[in-house]
């Protein structure tokens, strides 16, 4: 089933509310993304995060996932490859499975804003190959440690940098474009 917005969908099914274990695969974490699905997750609910670090991961919400979460957050980080795959996992009540493969980051923009697809997964056989993917991904990961975080802040505020100069010129292009047409 396609699912144009995530969030709304993790809300009115109770997806969020109700998960016992979710499996997050995503490019991209931001502070305000992680705080809305953190906000509505059941307390007894364990959450394992896989990321790069090859787009702009804010430094401030790896720092909160390893201090003020370390009892129901597991973050590892890929390095042998670049992970651009975003890919939701969640272990319902009574056994039940299901999953959202999105072009949507673990962002607020990923899950609500922006203009994004994603697929709804709850065939067993599917399911089965996508936790294989997570697994195998997840244990040739590194643990999050703040000296990691340490040698990836200087690098993260130049790609913000970047990232900032890039909307900018994206927002006079669509000015000119919109003069246009």
């Amino acid at each position: 089933m396609i699912v144009k917005k995530l969030l709304a969908r993790f809300i009115n099914d109770k997806i969020i509310q109700n998960a016992e274990h979710i499996y997050v695969a995503s490019a991209a974490i931001s502070d305000s993304g992680f705080d809305l699905i953190m906000s509505r997750l059941h307390p007894k609910c364990h959450v394992d995060i896989m990321t790069g670090l090859d787009q702009a991961v804010s430094p401030t919400v790896l720092r909160k996932i390893l201090k003020e979460y370390h009892n129901r957050v597991a973050l590892r980080v890929l390095t042998r490859a670049v992970l651009h795959a975003n890919v939701y996992l969640f272990d319902m009540p009574y056994r039940k499975q299901l999953a959202f493969i999105s072009s949507g980051t673990f962002t607020k923009e990923g899950f609500a804003d922006d203009e994004e697809l994603s697929y709804r997964v709850s065939n067993e056989k599917e399911m089965e190959e996508l936790h294989s993917w997570f697994t195998r991904n997840y244990e040739e990961s590194d643990d999050l440690t703040e000296k990691m975080i340490e040698a990836y802040e200087p690098a993260y505020h130049r790609m913000a940098e970047r990232e900032q100069a890039s909307r900018d010129e994206k927002a006079q292009w669509k000015e000119q474009m919109d003069k246009l047409l």
